[in-house]
Formats: C-alpha cells, sequence, structure tokens
C-alpha cells in the first residue's frame, strides 16, 4: 500500500472516529488478522475478538473529553498514529494520556496495531 493510500486511510479512520463512529472505522480499516496490543502490554488476536473488546470498552465510557489525533507519520506499510485521549471508564475511572498506536498495513488494512504511551 502507497503511502499517500495509508495517509487518506487515516485521515478517514480520524474522522470516523470524530463522528462518534469508532466501530464504523474498525469495520473498514482492520484486518481480519489482526493483532492488537494495548497500553497493559495485552495482545489480542483475530478482527473479531478485537472488535468485541472494543465494544466492551466503549459500553463503560461514561465521558468522552477528548479523543483527537495530534500527529501522525507514514514510512513505507507503517503508520504512527498519535492520540490524544481523556475519558472517564467505569470501572477503571480517568483515563487522561497521549499514545502513539503503531501500525502496519497489509492489504489496504491495519493487521498489526500496538499501543504505546
Amino acid at each position: 500500500m502507497a503511502e499517500k493510500d495509508i495517509l487518506t486511510a487515516l485521515d478517514e479512520l480520524v474522522r470516523l472516529g470524530a463522528e462518534g463512529k469508532p466501530m464504523d472505522a474498525f469495520d473498514k480499516f482492520y484486518h481480519d488478522d489482526l493483532e492488537r496490543t494495548e497500553l497493559d502490554g495485552s495482545t489480542i488476536v483475530g478482527k473479531v475478538k478485537n472488535r468485541e473488546a472494543a465494544v466492551q470498552l466503549l459500553s463503560k465510557v461514561t465521558a468522552f473529553r477528548d479523543f483527537s489525533r495530534v500527529g501522525q507519520l507514514v514510512r513505507g506499510d507503517r503508520s504512527f498514529l498519535v492520540w490524544s485521549v481523556d475519558l472517564d471508564h467505569a470501572d477503571n475511572g480517568q483515563l487522561k494520556v497521549v499514545e502513539v498506536a503503531i501500525q502496519d498495513w497489509k492489504d489496504g488494512k491495519i493487521i498489526r496495531e500496538k499501543f504505546v504511551a
């Protein structure tokens, strides 16, 4: 996938998130063989299991104050998407962090994603 195509995909992914449609972005831009590593180091393999985890997480968000892109870089088939996140979670309280999603792309979709903060 060309870098310009990844940049275009990232713009749409961010737009969908900003419109309150994060699962639409997930369905469109994540590979069936997705391997995703969260901030706590836990890894989930497979799009179906990752989707279930995302829906569960989002169901417990009680307030969104900020969920915005503050930077990005694309080199080859890898993107680095920097997010500013400020939200309240029913189980975990306030989460306020700047995190980087390191994303590897295959067949026009994210096949591997790792979050670091």
